[in-house]
């Protein structure tokens, strides 16, 4: 049931994308990849241009040939002939090489333009704003990245290109035909409205079939990242079969996909030949008429009239051999353009401000924030943190605690209300500026595939590597990383499976400080520490915190009695601020949760 959902929401996607971009939109704009690589594709052009120029003469050749030298009786014509016919041999090593040369300017040309689509999607995915990752699933993401990247490749080099070249090809051959016989010339069109109906009778078909082969394989990449990422839980509930028979609905519907496709191609293709042939059918039969009959042409005029005629209808099924290539491209163009076309939600002002000290002095004006029209998270939030001071931040799950650090951070801009740093609206702040001076210690901590180092660096990669070591000092997480078997250069494997929750706690914690922010947000970083390990490790975040400006959140609250001031949330609002001893004096909700959890710890 739940790949039919998915089914459903990525059909509705593609309708309302399908609206966006029509085919002249689409053709300008891939068309448009090729200004940034114009020295190429003259060079293409050109190589095109001689090509089929050069082709297009090998037919007049064989005619002179018939005509001139195979003449019955003629044996003083011999030698002539066995010249002739090495001259034939000649052009047609020629035409292999410049074939081959045009082939490789094809691929160079084509693997530039993937290489510069595939390098923009990749930098659009680093500045688009957390609300896409939330709506999106990254599976489908990265099938854009990848699949749809490919397909468009496809239809780069093997598609407008190529058709380019027969486009060319089909110029040249027509303009002998007409010189040769513009009767027959006429005969041959004949069956060109044939073709057309054929085409655009298929067109919505083709497309149609693309589209859904784009969504299907999107659907069935987005699962298997998600099943794969999301391992530990499906052992952990026994998914294993449910997840089996969901993949299995995803993989049918991309086979049904993949199938319907390739028949709608394969029933194009042979209608096209045939029509092809019919038209070459009527060109023989009345070109024999003018030989046997009439005697108005040539048996060798009659073999090159055919051999354009042939070639005439050469490049128009390679057309529409191509149209099938051409509409996968489109569909799969829709989807990058999609991405392209995404706007940051949030985004630096004209004229942002850049400042090289921040002192960390943070205010919260008559903050509200929705992440959906639906619910309010935040409501009317006033609060002032001064710069050097840790504020913590209570409440129960849901209370709006991490929204607010997002909303520092700039993740997500205020609904309504103003947040400032240093006095300055952080929406006037550039956004990299603002970012380097916050670092954000999450609780659901994510480490990247490489060394323990280059993890700890990865904020601040010129950090000295003695910065390193004194913070992992403070922190006591140094002497556990010189106890792995490759110490600092230890691999952690992708998502840091190779460690703990808790170590890889720690190696964001001291992540965030090598950065050297002016303010520290943590946000339940220790929460998958053992207590005997946190209590260890407390006097190190208090030395580190020392001076510098930090928001906590913690569940624990036994570990933030030392913080300048306490901020009780509960349903998005402020209900509570104050010292440790002055809150619990008050005996109002942070007494309530400070007592429910330390009557907690003795029944444990």
């Amino acid at each position: 049931m739940g790949w039919r959902i998915m089914h459903y929401m990525a059909k509705d996607e593609e309708e309302e994308r399908e609206k966006r971009y029509s085919d002249w939109v689409l053709f300008k704009r891939i068309f448009g990849i090729f200004r940034f690589y114009k020295t190429e594709a003259i060079s293409v052009a050109a190589i095109v241009v001689t090509v089929s120029l050069f082709t297009s003469l090998m037919p007049i050749l064989m005619q002179r040939i018939i005509d001139y030298f195979i003449i019955p009786g003629r044996n003083d014509l011999v030698e002539e002939l066995t010249i002739m016919g090495c001259l034939y041999l000649l052009f047609i090593v020629i035409n292999f090489i410049l074939i081959l040369t045009r082939t490789i300017f094809f691929a160079r040309l084509g693997q530039k333009m993937i290489y510069r689509i595939r390098n923009d999607l990749f930098a659009k995915l680093q500045y688009l704003s957390f609300d896409y990752f939330t709506k999106t699933e990254s599976g489908r993401t990265i099938s854009k990245v990848t699949n749809d990247v490919d397909a468009l490749g496809e239809l780069l080099t093997t598609g407008i290109i190529d058709i380019f070249a027969d486009l060319i090809g089909l110029i040249w051959i027509l303009v002998i035909m007409f010189l040769y016989n513009v009767r027959m010339t006429l005969f041959t069109f004949t069956v060109i409205p044939i073709l057309l109906i054929t085409a655009f009778f298929f067109q919505k078909r083709v497309r149609s079939a693309y589209r859904r082969t784009r969504v299907a394989i999107a659907q069935v990449t987005a699962n298997l990242q998600e099943t794969i990422t999301g391992v530990k839980v499906t052992k952990a509930l026994s998914r294993e079969e449910k997840n089996i028979e969901q993949f299995k609905g995803l993989n049918r519907e991309n086979y049904s996909a993949n199938v319907e496709a390739a028949s709608v191609s394969s029933l194009f293709m042979p209608l096209v030949q045939i029509i092809a042939a019919l038209g070459s059918t009527i060109v023989l039969i009345y070109g024999g008429y003018a030989v046997i009959s009439l005697g108005e042409m040539t048996i060798g005029t009659l073999y090159a009239f055919l051999e354009y005629s042939n070639r005439f209808f050469l490049p128009v099924i390679s057309l529409f051999t191509f149209y099938t290539v051409i509409q996968s491209g489109f569909a799969s163009a829709e989807r990058i353009f999609d991405i392209l076309d995404e706007e940051p939600s949030v985004k630096n002002s004209p004229k942002p401000i850049k400042t090289k000290n921040i002192s960390g002095h943070l205010e919260l004006n008559a903050v509200n924030f929705s992440y959906n029209e639906d619910v309010q998270v935040l409501k009317n939030i006033d609060l002032i943190i001064e710069a050097g001071h840790s504020v913590a931040l209570v409440g129960q799950t849901g209370a709006g605690k991490t929204t607010i650090t997002k909303l520092l951070s700039r993740y997500y801009d205020t609904t309504e209300g103003d947040v400032l740093v240093d006095g300055v609206n952080i929406k006037d702040i550039e956004l990299e500026t603002l970012r380097k001076n916050i670092a954000v210690v999450p609780q659901d901590v994510y480490l990247f595939s490489g060394t323990i180092m280059d993890n700890l660096k990865y904020g601040k990669k010129e950090a000295d590597d003695d910065d390193v070591h004194k913070v992992c000092l403070i922190l006591g997480l140094h002497d556990y990383i010189l106890n792995l078997p490759d110490g600092y250069d230890t691999d952690v494997k992708e998502g840091g499976s190779r460690l703990s929750l808790g170590q890889r706690q720690l190696i964001s914690l001291a992540r965030a400080v090598i950065a050297n922010p002016s303010i520290l947000i943590l946000d339940e970083c220790s929460s998958s520490i053992d207590p005997i390990t946190e209590t260890l490790i407390q006097k190190g975040i208090n030395f580190i915190l020392k001076g510098r400006t930090s928001i906590i959140i913690a569940h624990r609250l036994s570990t933030i009695k030392n913080a300048s001031k306490i901020v009780v949330l509960d349903n998005g609002e402020i209900v509570e601020e104050g010292t440790h001893k002055k809150l619990l004096l008050q005996k109002g909700r942070y007494y309530d949760l400070y007592q429910t959890q330390l009557t907690s710890n003795i029944i444990k």
